[in-house]
């Protein structure tokens, strides 16, 4: 009896639950987007954690029947300031390059930034950005943030979040957006995301182990240089000493031609001084006879003179 009870009981219950279930699909509003409580979670932690400064990303996912499923976001920050953030655009080519190697299905869908204590809403920027991101995928969104007064009270209903497309004409409007419930779903995105984290660290340690290879043949590389060096500088420096040699000799050498050039200066020298005395003697005792014809020639004018 006990256990018809508990059967009647069990199938009861089971009953409310899918009625309710029922009733909560058919009344649920249809969502343009999806986002894995991964994905929001990792965005959640990024803007809450820079209250004073704009952050931004990618979100990456894929689209189904027209909805738009988030399966992952990336932290992309190549400047920012407290009133506009900078993504770093090259991270689009890894993050593309990285589901190629896996061959997912998720593409990049948008871009997602925080807006610290200002509130949800898209910039003059924010538009015109998001307008490229529609061009190349129509149903890309992009998703702002305000997390400030989360990072005080800690409690999700304070965590400000908006996904945005632009309109044909000008200006955006909201889409609607919920988080990704569907168990499967969410345990294929949590597999993906441990694969990753483990091919990550493989990549990681073949990286660090070409790195040590690649450092190993650069210091060979570099020992070898160096006994090349070593052996050009000795080579160098013996025709240095031979140079050296070369140029003391010729130092020498112009010394001594120094020396006879000084040698022949004083024995020019000495024999000029002796033409010179020899010069100033003769100019002398030719003064002096001229000085006596003079004063003959004096004698005998006073003479003829006299009566």
């Amino acid at each position: 009896m006990k256990k018809i009870d508990c059967l009647r009981k069990f199938i009861s219950q089971s009953f409310f639950i899918i009625i309710n279930s029922i009733r909560m699909i058919v009344t649920m509003p249809k969502l343009d987007v999806e986002i894995s409580p991964l994905a929001f979670s990792k965005i959640i932690d990024w803007t809450s954690s820079n209250t004073e400064r704009e952050v931004g990303g990618y979100l990456i996912g894929y689209v189904e029947k027209g909805k738009v499923i988030i399966t992952d976001s990336t932290f992309a920050v190549a400047k920012s300031t407290p009133s506009h953030v900078q993504l770093d655009e090259m991270a689009q080519f890894r993050i593309i390059e990285e589901i190629e190697k896996r061959n997912g299905k998720e593409t990049i869908l948008g871009f997602w930034h925080s807006h610290p204590g200002l509130g949800c809403f898209m910039s003059g920027t924010d538009v015109a950005t998001q307008k490229i991101y529609q061009a190349l995928l129509p149903e890309s969104v992009a998703m702002v943030n305000d997390g400030n007064k989360f990072a005080k009270t800690r409690s999700q209903s304070d965590f400000q979040a908006h996904f945005y497309r632009t309109k044909p004409d000008s200006g955006y409007h909201e889409v609607s957006f919920g988080v990704l419930t569907d168990p499967n779903e969410l345990l294929g995105i949590l597999t993906d995301y441990v694969q990753s984290e483990e091919n990550a660290e493989k990549i990681a340690q073949y990286t660090a182990r070409q790195m040590a290879l690649s450092i190993d043949d650069s210091l060979k590389d570099l020992t070898e240089n160096k006994l090349l060096l070593k052996e050009q500088f000795k080579k160098e420096n013996i025709a240095l000493k031979g140079d050296l040699a070369n140029i003391q000799s010729e130092i020498i050498e112009l010394k001594r031609n120094l020396v006879a050039t000084n040698e022949q200066f004083t024995s020019c020298n000495e024999e000029q001084q002796k033409q010179i005395r020899f010069l100033s003697t003769l100019l002398f005792i030719l003064l002096g006879i001229v000085s006596v014809g003079l004063i003959f020639t004096l004698v005998v004018f006073i003479l003829a003179l006299i009566p």
